[in-house]
């Protein structure tokens, strides 16, 4: 199945981003809001990059099948930022231009595998944030930004992943969930250097 290929190849720049998006300031609960800024900064900057690239490149019957619409999370974002008091300009200023190299649905569902994994992975987030007393107060849109709809997101998404990608691209698939985990880091490491 191509979810275990995509798995498998990106499991190194998967270790790479944890570190690099403090996971384990999150998971032990030490996470500070300067580091949260960081946070929301980079996936601000790789959604306003990508997401519509990535959804406008799928077919219409895979973007239906997807209901596409609702798996926009720029807006939760751009909550978020607001309720930090970050501004978006200085953030758009960051140089990160994202250039989708093939536009077949392999390409921009290898991508979208890692942003809706991130999504899956938000709810994990989301819990341990909770359980940290300096997010008392922040709505965190974000990592709820699928709310009661998560799993069924994730498992439909993966339906599509699995069944609608010839095997012929599977390599294009694999290479562009690579690409989208270095752009991460790429971007985190840059919003680092501007936020410190």
């Amino acid at each position: 199945m191509l979810q275990e290929k995509l798995k498998s190849a990106t499991s190194a720049h998967h270790d790479e981003l944890e570190e690099l998006m403090y996971v384990h300031e999150i998971m032990n609960k030490t996470l500070t809001l300067e580091q949260y800024k960081t946070l929301l900064a980079t996936n601000y900057i790789i959604h306003s990059a990508v997401e519509s690239k990535l959804h406008d490149a799928l077919d219409g019957e895979i973007r239906d099948s997807l209901d596409i619409d609702s798996r926009n999370k720029l807006n939760a974002l751009e909550m978020d930022l607001a309720e930090m008091n970050m501004e978006k300009k200085i953030l758009d200023a960051i140089a990160f231009e994202f250039d989708l190299k093939d536009h077949r649905n392999a390409a921009s569902l290898g991508a979208m595998y890692v942003l809706e994994g991130a999504t899956l992975g938000g709810s994990v987030i989301q819990k341990k944030l909770r359980a940290n007393s300096a997010f008392a107060n922040l709505s965190l849109n974000y990592y709820n930004v699928y709310a009661q709809n998560l799993i069924p997101n994730w498992q439909t998404f993966v339906k599509v992943l699995n069944t609608s990608v010839p095997e012929t691209d599977h390599q294009l698939a694999e290479e562009s969930a690579v690409d989208m985990f270095q752009d991460i880091a790429r971007v985190s490491k840059a919003v680092k250097t501007v936020l410190s």
